[in-house]
């Protein structure tokens, strides 16, 4: 590798245990950035240290899986050809040759225009929606095509698709056709914008991926989301947008942002099109087929400045409509949403009553650029956690549920910082480094903020942080952890490093893996629950282990620490789930939804999908209802047993539990 070095500042340096990478293309890099960018990943990853082959072989991969997910460009011949350069790649980082990258790119829009003319030609034509006919969606099960024969078979295909989603809408053939036109003269805008400097961006990601799931380079746009994510706040309108047909949307509206507050008659509508940016009094910028990424960087912005929008707006079924100028002043926008909350939940059954305290924690967040200014307000879920838990203990409640189903983790320090809360002192997580150091974790502060009852809810969406909790909670003993499947499974840490100078954005690199104070890892097999109580989440089989190029462990000795013997044994857990099987056996709503999850569980894995239109509006209606479902739960409120059976049998449990102990 070069000696020139990447200046790296370390004002923002944070040690990340989060499930889902950032993976989008991006902008910013220089050809001369690519080799410092990679240098950085190497001296710090947890497994690779140094360029080779094998790296090679997955970048090369990772290039192609970008490009081409679905395998509907490249011929297997342009696979063959390009195949030269497999095992190529790390040589070419180390002479910082990347004319390999352009011809890539340049097979690949060769193919792309070609098949927009077939995309047109293939929708002048007729399609049956009677046929029985299925067409494959996993990419891992089908093959780059031979023949132009078999190309124009997969569009074909493809296209009768894309169809069927538009029809289960609109439910207009010819306003159908006119949608894919529109998906595809966006699409072909979008490669031919691909520069140079976007060629790099798209470079370090296939490497960085090549290391392991959660590695990757953020370009300046996605490390700014990246800390909107971990702090909860962001400077702008408090307006969620998303890109259809062209035009960026209106999707919803923060409750106390700055667009909420606008007088009535300037008040931004779900729906409404924005077309136009200004920046306070200057030029009106025209936004339509621009990227979403583009017009959100117009409208984010330092608070107390002002936005100025162009919206067209429909205003009755026959499309009239009516064009609106809208000042907003920016303003900083707190996103509670994702905050800790609580709520004090009654049994109502008589011969066991119990008062619950519930706390739902969404993600561990925490205000680094806050921290690092020693501001005391620092947000974080840790402090928010602690108040709740403070509020619910003033009430007399008898246990505590919380509630970690959907969080994908976050800071490390948080999750350390929330099991301290429910142990007297010891460790929490073991961290192991690419050099087979280990360090402890614990916790020092001297007695329990909570020592009664609690219960730990998580799912296959709770990862890292939420791992590192529960592990700990079910190591020592200390609670009950109740789901319908094991967690995600990821084990790995992450620094987050900010760049400078010539190479813009962030890097985030995993370091280290986790294990818990037991010296097992949760990474690839999850934290597995003390009781399993059926809920709709299990539908979706997800987890590190179907990731690509994940990172093997192997066990490591136990941490001193000593599990508690009150709170928890082999015959109460015994009891508890004799009488939840009896409770979830004896219900309608439960064997209802046994079946549903039966039903929908076979649906969403499948790796094809019926083209025939009344087989695939009965799957459509039911996997978008589901989706719906997981897309509403930060709506509803926070305790909504109508709507959410595991919640209603996780507080009866709870109720039993608290009965045992008390005997």
């Amino acid at each position: 590798m070069s000696n020139r070095k990447l200046k790296i500042t370390f004002s923002i340096v944070v040690t990340l245990v989060l499930i889902f990478s950032c993976s989008r293309k991006t902008t910013g890099l220089k050809k001369s950035d690519v080799q410092p960018v990679i240098s950085l990943f190497l001296n710090k990853h947890v497994q690779f240290r140094e360029l080779n082959d094998e790296l090679s072989r997955r970048t090369f991969n990772n290039i192609l899986r970008q490009l081409d997910p679905g395998k509907q460009f490249f011929y297997k011949s342009d696979i063959a050809a390009l195949s030269v350069y497999e095992n190529k790649i790390d040589d070419f980082i180390e002479k910082e040759k990347y004319d390999f990258l352009s011809e890539i790119y340049s097979v690949y829009r060769k193919r792309f225009a070609a098949n927009i003319v077939l995309i047109h030609e293939l929708l002048k034509g007729q399609f049956d929606f009677t046929i029985d006919e299925s067409v494959t969606i996993d990419p891992d099960a089908i093959d780059y095509v031979s023949t132009d024969a078999e190309m124009r078979e997969r569009w074909r295909k493809s296209i009768k698709l894309q169809l069927l989603n538009y029809l289960d809408v609109i439910n207009d053939m010819g306003k159908a056709k006119e949608k894919i036109v529109k998906r595809y003269q966006l699409f072909e805008r979008r490669v031919n914008e691909v520069d140079e400097a976007k060629m790099m961006d798209a470079f370090a990601n296939a490497f960085s991926t090549a290391l392991d799931p959660h590695s990757n380079y953020l370009s300046p746009e996605d490390h700014e989301d990246f800390m909107i994510q971990t702090k909860l706040k962001l400077e702008g309108i408090g307006v969620m947008l998303r890109s259809e047909d062209g035009f960026v949307t209106v999707e919803s509206i923060v409750p106390t942002g700055a667009a909420a507050k606008l007088p009535v008659d300037l008040q931004l509508k779900l729906g409404d099109k924005i077309i136009g940016v200004s920046q306070g009094d200057g030029e009106m910028q025209d936004v339509i087929d621009r990227d979403l990424r583009d017009v959100v960087r117009l409208i984010r912005g330092k608070k107390n400045t002002e936005v100025r929008l162009k919206v067209v707006r429909r205003l009755d079924e026959k499309n009239k409509q009516q064009q609106l100028i809208i000042p907003i002043k920016r303003e900083e926008i707190k996103l509670e949403t994702s905050s800790a909350k609580s709520e004090v939940y009654v049994s109502p059954r008589p011969a066991a009553s119990a008062k619950i305290g519930y706390i739902r924690l969404p993600t561990f967040y925490f205000d680094f650029d806050a921290a690092q200014s020693f501001d005391k307000n620092t947000k974080s879920s840790f402090h928010d956690f602690r108040a709740q838990l403070a509020s619910l203990k003033k009430t007399g409640v008898d246990g505590i549920v919380i509630d970690l189903r959907g969080n994908p983790g976050g800071a490390l320090n948080e999750a350390v910082y929330l099991t301290g809360l429910f142990i007297d002192t010891g460790p929490v997580v073991q961290v192991k480094d690419g050099n087979n150091n280990i360090s402890i974790m614990r916790d020092d502060e001297r007695g329990m903020t909570y020592d009664g009852p609690i219960v730990v809810l998580i799912d296959g969406f709770s990862a890292s942080a939420s791992e590192i909790f529960a592990g700990a909670i079910r190591d020592y003993r200390r609670g009950l952890i109740l789901g319908p499947t094991k967690t995600f499974g990821k084990g790995s840490v992450q620094n987050y490093l900010k760049l400078a100078d010539g190479a813009k954005g962030a890097v985030k690199i995993t370091t280290a893996l986790f294990y818990q104070p037991v010296g097992t890892s949760n990474d690839l097999i999850g934290i597995n629950p003390d009781i399993i109580v059926p809920d709709i989440s299990a539908v979706w089989d997800i987890g590190e282990h179907k990731l690509k190029y994940t990172i093997k462990w192997e066990k490591i000795p136990s941490a001193p620490y000593k599990p508690y013997t009150k709170y928890l044994n082999g015959t109460i857990v015994s009891q508890l789930i004799s009488e939840s099987n009896k409770r979830v056996s004896s219900s309608k709503k439960f064997a209802d939804l046994i079946q549903r999850i039966k039903k929908l569980k076979a649906k969403v894995n499948a790796k094809s999908i019926s083209l025939k239109k009344e087989d695939f509006s009965s799957e459509e209606k039911d996997l978008k209802e589901i989706k719906k479902k997981m897309r509403d739960e930060n709506d509803k409120k926070l305790i909504d047993l109508e709507r959410d059976l595991f919640l209603q049998e996780a507080f009866d449990i709870t109720t039993d539990y608290i009965r045992m102990l008390k005997r």
